[in-house]
């Protein structure tokens, strides 16, 4: 099976031939998948613990089932599944990438079943619970469980087979030999793992640079782009949507591989340099593991090599946080729509225009979209962008008071609703300052990585309102890589809380 082209393509030079919507990121479906795995084997556990009560006291007694079996089963369930989901091993990538595990699959069983006799004996059930239905629930519970893994593998494996299941969307960036052996070594097919793009360097150790032409090949419709330098890769790679890159160049090239690392760790996806094949000789010398690709295995992805960068958040962490953003701004919209009414109005009343401003910016990996906001200002003739300045001669009576109070920025509910931000995340600039710190702030372009949000991290300690001068805007830029490198719920939960009641959040509005 080969994936890089080996007849004629089509040459393009221009990244019009893309679409944004060419190929959509798949780590994000991932988590339905798993809560369906865990569902199955909570719900498999229960009729295991019904069964083993019923079928011992039917035959042994002839008498009617134990009530005590729900607890049991209930209990061991929970358990079970928070021990699983904790080591990942619902993930679509963990059944895919390694065996059954039997060994393995009884112990943590083992854990879970003393785990519920020892609950049993401290809350004084023990005496009216029998040992031969404990011990028949051990072996059930057990028993369904190896079958229904079997029987997850065999659908999964079946539906990648068919191409009707794929994990992740990957791209490979090496030289053709290098890329081909990683594809073939580790067979990355039966992962479900799909190449969205490979791109073609030279992979001489002797030379520092990146010289000289780069193919980038989009896999789907076999088509070639030519490049004049690596410069131009990541702006098409951001239209691929991948959740991975694997760089498959000899370790030894080490200067080749920061070349590298410098054009694409912008993107927002997780990288991995892939193992050294020179590194071989460790195969007799590495344990359990079969070689140095399988101990460098991440039982997430699937993906064999060492990951230089993740992605900011994990697929349920998005999932949380996109759950989170739907509820509140869905709530928000319908409970304050009395007021973005009354809003609108006096905004129309007091100057003619329409009272919601519309601009475009870049939000997650720079994806174009449509921000709103009450308008604060008159409506001007002029097309080319100006920023806002204190006493503003622009800003109107009414305009001065929504913005002094960030009620200007409640119709981004509409953003956060639709999907084009969150409710906590970096501030969106407009594109013609986006533009311009992209090429003067270091890792600028990192702010990406997550949805822009309606408040932030740098907000809250008083980095807003016109960046004047460029070491305003770095500060900026800093606390919203150290939102985005420190991101959990509780974090975006502390910044809504001082969003609100934090004098510093209201600094610098004008």
């Amino acid at each position: 099976m080969t994936f890089i082209p080996q007849h004629s393509a089509i040459d393009k030079t221009k990244a019009s031939g893309l679409s944004p919507d060419f190929v959509k990121s798949l780590e994000d479906r991932l988590p339905f998948a798993a809560l369906i795995n865990m569902g199955a084997e909570f719900v498999m556990l229960l009729i295991a613990g019904y069964l083993s009560d019923w079928l011992y006291h039917r035959l042994i007694y002839a008498e009617a089932p134990s009530d005590l079996w729900v607890l049991n089963a209930v209990s061991a369930a929970i358990i079970f599944v928070i021990l699983q989901a904790s080591a990942g091993k619902y993930s679509a990538s963990w059944i895919l990438t390694r065996s059954f595990g039997q060994a393995r699959l009884l112990r943590d069983w083992m854990i879970t079943f003393s785990i519920v006799l020892s609950l049993s004996f401290l809350s004084k059930h023990t005496p009216d619970q029998s040992r031969g239905a404990y011990l028949l629930f051990g072996l059930f519970g057990f028993g369904a469980l190896i079958t229904l893994r079997k029987v997850v593998f065999v659908l999964f494996a079946q539906a990648v087979k068919n191409s009707n299941f794929i994990t992740r969307n990957i791209v490979l960036i090496g030289s053709r030999e290098e890329i081909q052996n990683y594809y073939a070594n580790e067979k990355l097919w039966r992962k479900g793992i799909r190449v969205a793009a490979s791109v073609i360097v030279d992979d001489n150790v002797s030379h520092s640079q990146i010289d000289g032409t780069v193919q980038l090949w989009i896999n789907k419709d076999q088509v070639r782009f030519n490049l004049a330098s690596f410069d131009q890769v990541a702006h098409h790679l951001r239209a691929i949507a991948a959740d991975d890159i694997i760089i498959a160049l000899p370790w030894a090239a080490s200067t080749k591989i920061k070349a590298i690392l410098d054009h694409i760790t912008s993107l927002p996806c997780a990288i991995y340099l892939a193992p050294d094949p020179a590194m071989t000789y460790l195969k007799s010398q590495l344990g359990t593991q079969n070689n140095l690709s399988q101990a460098l295995t991440d039982p997430q992805s699937g993906l064999s090599g060492i990951r230089i960068a993740r992605r900011p958040l994990t697929p349920l962490a998005r999932l949380t946080k996109r759950g989170f953003d739907v509820v509140v701004s869905g709530l928000g919209l319908l409970i304050l729509s009395p007021l973005l009414l009354l809003i609108a109005l006096l905004i129309r009343l007091e100057t003619p225009g329409s009272p919601v401003f519309r601009q475009q910016r870049n939000g997650f990996n720079e994806n174009p979209f449509y921000i709103y906001k009450f308008r604060s200002m008159v409506v001007s003739s002029e097309k080319s962008f100006s920023q806002t300045k204190k006493n503003d001669t622009r800003i109107t009576r009414l305009g001065a008071f929504i913005r002094r109070t960030n009620l200007d920025e409640l119709p981004q509910l509409l953003n956060v609703f639709f999907g084009d931000m969150s409710l906590v995340g970096p501030r969106p600039h407009a594109v013609a300052h986006n533009n311009e710190f992209m090429t003067e702030i270091a890792h600028y372009a990192n702010r990406h990585h997550v949805k822009p949000g309606i408040t932030g991290w740098a907000q809250i300690n008083g980095w807003r309102g016109a960046a004047e001068e460029q070491s305003q805007m770095s500060k900026r830029v800093d606390h919203d890589l150290e939102y985005i490198q420190n991101w959990s719920f509780a974090l975006d939960i502390k910044i809504l809380f001082y969003t609100f009641f934090s004098k510093k959040a209201f600094a610098n509005a004008f």
